[in-house]
């Protein structure tokens, strides 16, 4: 389905500074690219089809897939010259259900007050309320009435255990889908490109239901607005399906965990005292309040998992993948929410900051230019992220929210020689052998990065860790855009205690390199990763059209594979 060419009427501050982001060039210049693109499409038919295969981008690919790359990479840097946005829609729009033909259009209230905390906590952005597609059509059985419907304070709208097993045999496999567009264009609508995945999903009969979210873009609000409308549609599936704990039940391991409890801590301060005897008295109480932290939010996360009746997976395309690796962070350092059930990554961004090279002579330019259609002139991007900040440092770029991937990343938590291990890492190159160097090559300290005075706007500049820095360096937090530092909170590691992952990439896209450092990074922590090779495949092939369907459903059977395992 073609996307639709959206031009905003506001003027954007990233689109000061691009040659043809005013009117009448604006127009001139779009009329030009649409013509001459299609122009090039007939000189690309007749050149790929009387010139061997070797002449192609890859040999694998047909001339349908030629066209495809070439088209698309044409019409993308429309946005880079002319900020025109694709395929959006204005999240703050109701949605006609009547005119939907495979979705639902719902409402989820803002995020809860009691869970406004952490990297989402930011009083420039306010919380809203959200827009979802959800898939089917129709509302399954197996899947509980929204008590959005009417509104309590109480717990009367929970069903207790049994009710909820007598209601449905199996657990609901819920996903929360986030869309891609480098976080300027598409939309969660039924119609856009990228609900093919939803769409095929469900099809397949992978999922019960799969929330697409229509998140506020870089032109609607800046980060972290995007993280907070996806954690406010997860807060709203686990509210949906959460249920009573009978009562004899919670009676009976009330008395056992009484027991339980009262060992734990004998045994607990006899450890203690033993671990003071012989550690240092400073780095005991760093490591002992580590402890108390983590325990506290296991011991939470754990009741309440143990109330919710449904499985979740967090899916993302591109930007939606790197909007899917913020929000499972934000779950996991701030511990009021169970965490989801897997992590679905395709194709996923997770390294912006490359567009911010420390020195102009120093940027890198990503691999496979001529097989992928994702441009990659770094000024205009840059453009594009500072809007996506907003008010933000440009050093929070660096924050393992945004750039989980980046090298400043990697060397902060693992140290230099783990960072120029995976520096060049390529699919190809990720066998078990790999997989296995990875997981047990020790961590050093990292090549110190000098905190700098506070810079042009009064911004502190995001400085790296160790994690207990955070309060030794002016009250910095790891989990704070007001003073941020590059680390986790309660001496974690970067990808510590995140759940099972599928990452599927192509080794044709400019983002391998990037998303290779991610699955390292992931492996180093012990994450259970499984990677999909699409082999001559570009970015996002999921939802590219005129692409090869047998590759294609081959990719999905993998998927579906791996769902039917969470």
């Amino acid at each position: 389905m073609a996307s639709k060419a959206v031009l905003p009427k506001k003027q954007y501050s990233y689109q000061a500074d691009m040659p043809y982001a005013r009117e009448p060039l604006k127009t001139l210049y779009v009329c030009q690219r649409m013509f001459t693109t299609l122009v090039m499409v007939l000189w690309w038919a007749l050149y790929y089809s009387i010139m061997p295969r070797s002449y192609r981008p890859r040999p694998s690919w047909s001339v349908k897939c030629c066209i495809a790359v070439n088209f698309t990479r044409r019409i993308y840097k429309v946005t880079e010259l002319a900020g025109v946005t694709w395929g959006t829609r204005d999240p703050d729009k109701p949605c006609d259900n009547r005119k939907l033909k495979y979705t639902r259009f719902e409402w989820v209230d803002p995020l809860p007050e009691e869970l406004r905390t952490g990297i989402i906590a930011d009083p420039q952005v306010p919380f809203k309320r959200v827009g979802c597609y959800i898939w089917p059509k129709e509302r399954p059985k197996i899947i509980p009435a929204c008590p959005g419907d009417a509104p309590t304070n109480s717990d009367d709208d929970l069903m207790d255990g049994g009710e909820f097993e007598s209601a449905a045999g199996d657990v609901p496999l819920i996903g929360i889908f986030l869309h891609g567009g480098g976080y300027c264009h598409m939309s969660a609508h039924e119609g856009a490109p990228t609900s093919q995945i939803p769409e095929r999903l469900i099809r397949d009969k992978a999922f019960t239901e799969i929330h697409a979210v229509e998140y506020r873009l870089l032109q609607h609000a800046p980060f972290p607005a995007a993280v907070q409308d996806a954690a406010a549609v997860y807060a709203h599936i686990i509210r949906r399906h959460q249920r009573r704990k009978s009562g004899k039940a919670s009676s009976s391991r009330g008395n056992s965990s009484t027991r339980t409890d009262e060992e734990e801590e004998t045994r607990r301060k006899s450890e203690e005292v033993r671990d003071y005897l012989s550690a240092d008295n400073k780095a005991y109480q760093t490591q002992a309040r580590y402890k108390k932290e983590s325990d506290a939010i296991h011991a939470h996360v754990a009741e309440v998992a143990a109330t919710v009746g449904c499985k979740i997976i967090l899916i993302g395309d591109s930007a939606g993948g790197n909007l899917v690796l913020a929000l499972a962070r934000w779950i996991r350092d701030e511990g009021v929410l169970p965490p989801p059930d897997g992590l679905l990554l395709l194709s996923p961004s997770c390294d912006p900051s490359h567009a911010f090279p420390e020195t102009p002579s120093s940027y890198v330019p990503r691999p496979h230019a001529d097989t992928d259609y994702l441009v990659d002139t770094p000024e205009p991007r840059a453009l594009l992220q500072r809007t996506f900040l907003g008010h933000n440092p440009v050093e929070t770029m660096h924050s393992p929210y945004v750039s989980p991937a980046s090298s400043r990343v990697l060397k902060a938590f693992y140290g230099d020689a783990f960072a120029s291990s995976v520096a060049d890492l390529t699919i190809a190159q990720l066998d078990d052998n790999q997989r296995q160097y990875l997981r047990n090559m020790a961590s050093a300290p990292a090549t110190p990065v000098p905190s700098t005075p506070l810079v042009g706007n009064g911004s502190p500049r995001l400085v790296t860790g160790p994690p207990e820095a955070a309060s030794e360096d002016q009250g910095r937090s790891p989990t704070s855009l007001a003073r941020p530092i590059i680390a986790s909170p309660r001496g974690l590691s970067l990808f510590t205690e995140f759940p099972k992952t599928c990452v599927v990439l192509g080794d044709a896209e400019r983002l391998e390199r990037e998303v290779m450092r991610l699955v390292g990074a992931m492996e180093r922590d012990g994450v259970d990763v499984h990677t999909i090779w699409v082999k001559d495949a570009p970015h996002d092939v999921l939802m590219m059209g005129w692409w090869d369907e047998n590759v294609r459903d081959a990719v999905w059977a993998q998927i579906e594979e791996w769902v039917r395992r969470v």
